[in-house]
């Protein structure tokens, strides 16, 4: 049984101071990639860039988040052993957040953020890939969930389902017994991380949808301005309030994401005020960690403001953005050699030294954010695309094997997964399942696993280490802007 109280690792501590399916046109299709059938991969050390493994493995990561659906099943979903499950969750829909079957706001607001990024960053990758279509469906499925979650001016339910009961249970959403509690944040207890994140997704989501869908465009910019003015007025982690249900993805800061929200405003609305509340909030944390994640949005929000004023917008901050994204972000990750405890492996994966969770997590995340540098900046372009194609290589086949499953050759077999551990119904499905040394009979198709520890070698491929082979919607949000980033610019 998994330990859940070390599930998922923050960044290095910083405290700071006080639906319905939509079709794009015949031309965007989704690229026909069966759920049970894996993408098959070329020579193990071949360059991915531009080549039809990179564009099958972007195709292929919306399947995953197909296969993180609660609630009532989409007619488009594709994954044929799901079902509907949990529609009476006090806010049906959504996405499970990993193997388990939480809903967890928090770390999802980055993560949708970061996908609708990447289709509106680089929709020729998309259509190239055939993923235009799943991709609009998905972020929509995933948008509409959290947007519903604010259900009154100062109400947001933030969490849905209790680790510990939630970690007890091996065996299929749709038949998982009793009520799930919600976790509900007021103005009573602040949560500027949790709503600024979410902010971010339904601003990058309307930008989306503004001229595909006005209405649905117009309803999510809404709930994004209020929340990331709810999040201004009552500074604080959403982690102080429900810390026995908060505490698998604890945060550390809460700054950048308020940052990272004023950004995506600024960009949806053009109001100058939201690119004065981005540089404040910069100023106010004094400067910012590199390693992108759930936990910290620093990088992402300077990107965004960076492409904006190469845009010819008027940014508060720039000069400080750009020296600070090319002096520590690009120059730790680029020299991985110690500094901000960046190091490389022999084999070429990045990541920092003090992480054993999510380091494929790490690298790509860190490439998502260098291919949207090369998306507005000529300078070190080559090598920026470079450094993006060594992580998303070794995540499909550098040492020889895939960390993607049902991608490429060599991929896991038994992902840290409950849905995809269990046999076709009615077979039962249980602890049994868990501990079964055997492939999981389900296809996880384009779920990105945790992948090694702690260096090169250090991956076991077991369904029972859900530190190796963990998934999460997390896992695959930058990765997938990655892929996306080296289909369009490469």
């Amino acid at each position: 049984m998994e330990d859940p109280s070390t599930r998922k690792e923050p960044t290095t501590p910083d405290e700071e101071p006080s639906s319905s399916a939509w079709t794009e046109g015949a031309s965007s299709s989704p690229q026909k990639i069966p759920a049970t059938q894996e993408v098959p991969t070329t020579t193990a050390k071949k360059s991915s860039a531009s080549s039809p493994i990179t564009d099958s493995a972007l195709a292929a990561s919306w399947l995953f988040y197909e296969a993180q659906v609660s609630g009532k099943k989409p007619s488009w979903n594709r994954i044929a052993y799901r079902g509907n499950s949990h529609v009476d969750d006090p806010v049906p829909g959504g996405w499970y957040d990993a193997g388990d079957f939480l809903k967890l706001n928090f770390p999802l607001g980055v993560s949708v953020s970061f996908l609708a990024w990447s289709v509106q960053e680089f929709p020729g990758a998309y259509a190239q890939a055939g993923a235009t279509t799943p991709a609009l469906n998905n972020v929509r499925l995933a948008a509409t969930y959290l947007a519903d979650c604010h259900t009154a001016d100062y109400k947001y339910v933030g969490q849905i389902g209790d680790p510990g009961p939630d970690h007890a249970y091996w065996g299929r959403p749709e038949q998982q017994p009793g009520s799930r509690p919600a976790y509900i944040w007021t103005a009573a207890t602040p949560a500027s991380d949790l709503l600024g994140a979410v902010s971010a997704a339904l601003s990058s989501t309307s930008l989306l949808f503004k001229t595909r869908d006005p209405a649905f465009a117009a309803k999510q910019l809404s709930h994004a301005k209020q929340l990331y003015a709810w999040g201004k007025k009552y500074p604080g982690k959403y982690n102080s309030a429900h810390s026995a249900a908060t505490y698998v993805y604890s945060s550390s800061r809460y700054l950048d994401k308020l940052m990272y929200a004023a950004a995506w405003l600024f960009r949806a609305t053009g109001e100058a005020a939201y690119a004065a509340d981005a540089y404040a909030f910069w100023q106010s944390a004094g400067s910012g960690d590199i390693y992108t994640s759930w936990d910290s949005t620093f990088a992402p929000a300077i990107n965004l403001l960076l492409k904006l004023a190469s845009e010819g917008k008027t940014v508060p901050g720039r000069a400080s953005y750009e020296a600070w994204m090319t002096s520590s972000f690009l120059s730790a990750w680029q020299t991985a050699d110690g500094n901000w405890s960046i190091v490389k492996t022999p084999e070429g994966l990045v990541y920092p030294s003090w992480s054993q969770w999510g380091n494929l997590r790490y690298a790509n995340n860190a490439g998502f954010m260098m291919a949207l540098r090369a998306s507005y900046s000529s300078i070190d372009r080559g090598k920026n695309l470079a450094w993006v194609q060594g992580q998303v290589d070794y995540a499909l086949r550098t040492t020889g094997r895939s960390f993607v499953c049902g991608v490429g050759t060599g991929y896991p077999k038994q992902p840290h997964h409950r849905s995809a551990s269990c046999p076709n119904m009615p077979a039962a499905c249980g602890w049994d399942q868990f501990y079964s040394k055997a492939a999981s009979p389900q296809a996880l198709t384009g779920a990105l696993v945790g992948g090694p520890p702690s260096g090169d070698g250090t991956y076991v491929d077991l369904r029972t280490d859900y530190v190796s082979n963990e998934v999460a919607v997390d896992y695959n949000a930058g990765y997938t802007g990655a892929l996306a980033g080296l289909v369009a610019l490469s």
